[in-house]
């Protein structure tokens, strides 16, 4: 085949484009290792919990309790990094914020995750793109 090839291509462009084209292949993470709802909704509320709670120390009030529903993911895309993969999850959810005083509901509120499921396949982190590379947080 390659013989037959060379004859319109040279080898070079052949190479190239071979390379290319198992470099693609490889690029990305089998969809069916992606995390589930579970994983999802524990990185969301990690994040939320963090945020209310550097909130609430900043004006001395007790954090809220979050509860969250309706995940709906509207994209899903892989890298690998380090050799494991990691899924870029995009989509919306609804959340339901219980304050000392006051009940909120926050529907379709948008985020943006990057979840990378360790070596042993157990546990996932949680990787945020910096200037100087991933940061990265073990879900618990």
């Amino acid at each position: 085949m390659f013989q037959s090839l060379s004859k319109y291509f040279p080898m070079g462009i052949i190479s190239i484009f071979l390379v290319a084209l198992l470099g693609c292949q490889a690029s990305s993470a089998p969809l069916e290792f992606a995390p589930d709802g579970a994983v999802i909704q524990q990185t969301i509320k990690a994040k939320l919990a963090t945020h209310y709670r550097d909130l609430s120390q900043t004006i001395t009030a007790t954090p809220p309790q979050l509860e969250i529903k309706n995940i709906t993911v509207k994209d899903i895309d892989s890298l690998f990094l380090n050799r494991l993969p990691v899924y870029h999850v995009r989509g919306t959810y609804d959340v339901s914020l219980t304050f000392s005083r006051q009940d909120r509901n926050r529907r379709n509120n948008s985020f943006d995750l990057y979840l990378q499921r360790q070596q042993e396949g157990k546990t996932w982190r949680s990787l945020q793109p910096d200037a100087r590379g991933w940061r990265s947080y073990q879900l618990e």
